[in-house]
């Protein structure tokens, strides 16, 4: 028996050697721990409000999401692309809650749509990207419940929280779109995993007991720079392995324009890339089973 354990231990302390302790994934441990902190929490407040108030809300949303970055242009509107999102809503403590939730969304921007006095505008790059994340937010009523367990029709609220987008920046060449990670541009081999940091506003409307309407304005800080899989400096075209890593790195000749020279600026590392998200969404209250009463925290 002992010679097992003995054996039992040594693997698993060669199994936490072998764990990469990246930041992807302490963002994983520490998300996984708000949001199990979080449903504790709401559940030591009893499951009965649930069931009994009607007050498990399912929700999803569509709307529109803007890029900020190196390709961006701060002066317009530029490119939006769509976003859905699917998630659900815990409530806390008086005017708190939390919402658990999926979305996917769609980022992209090109130098070409840049005004050609703009300095970028040579540069040529563009990308798309295709992305998912998956967030704790925690809300806050502006607007508290009165003594009759009935709310305001209007209900606008704050948000924040934790969460992980799965990037992957992509790039057209001669029609056909290729993965920008694995060329490694710029010499730079970065994650696709990394943690943000939602922020915004949004107001509700209570369409009748069991629907809701919210418009809800939020943007995403995040820690990385390669949004976009622009960054730092061109690279040596001599260092890539195969030509179509070289001719997304630099297309400037793909315009009549000499290569970048090497060590020149490709990017700004000093600021992180972001999105906004701007949508509607639509909330479904789950019917209890009983009638409503006004809960005391």
């Amino acid at each position: 028996m002992k010679k097992y354990l003995i054996i039992i231990q040594g693997y698993q302390k060669s199994l936490i050697r072998k764990v990469t302790w990246s930041p992807q994934v302490w963002s994983i441990l520490l998300l996984v721990g708000l949001t199990v902190c979080c449903v504790l929490q709401s559940k030591a407040q009893s499951f009965y409000r649930y069931q009994r108030s009607g007050q498990f809300n399912v929700y999803g949303a569509v709307g529109v999401t803007k890029y900020f970055g190196e390709l961006s242009n701060e002066k317009k509107l530029g490119d939006v692309n769509p976003y859905l999102t699917l998630g659900t809503n815990l409530p806390l403590r008086n005017r708190w809650s939390l919402r658990p939730e999926f979305t996917y969304y769609r980022i992209s921007a090109a130098d070409g749509d840049l005004p050609e006095t703009d300095s970028r505008h040579d540069r040529n790059l563009s990308f798309r990207s295709d992305n998912l994340e998956l967030s704790a937010l925690i809300t806050y009523s502006l607007h508290a419940k009165d003594q009759r367990f009935k709310t305001s029709k209007w209900r606008p609220y704050l948000l924040a929280g934790l969460g992980l987008t799965y990037i992957n920046p992509r790039a057209q060449l001669d029609g056909k779109w290729h993965a920008l990670p694995p060329l490694e541009t710029e010499g730079i081999a970065y994650k696709k995993i990394h943690m943000v940091v939602p922020a915004g506003l949004g107001v509700g409307l209570q369409v009748n007991e069991l629907w809701q309407l919210a418009l809800e304005l939020s943007y995403r800080l995040t820690f990385t720079d390669y949004l976009d899989d622009v960054s730092t400096l061109y690279r040596d075209p001599a260092s890539f392995g195969n030509s179509l890593a070289a001719a997304l790195a630099d297309r400037r000749p793909q315009i009549g324009l000499d290569k970048a020279p090497t060590g020149s600026p490709r990017g700004n590392s000093k600021t992180n890339d972001g999105y906004l998200l701007f949508g509607l969404k639509v909330f479904h209250k789950l019917p209890g089973k009983g009638p409503l009463r006004r809960i005391t925290n």
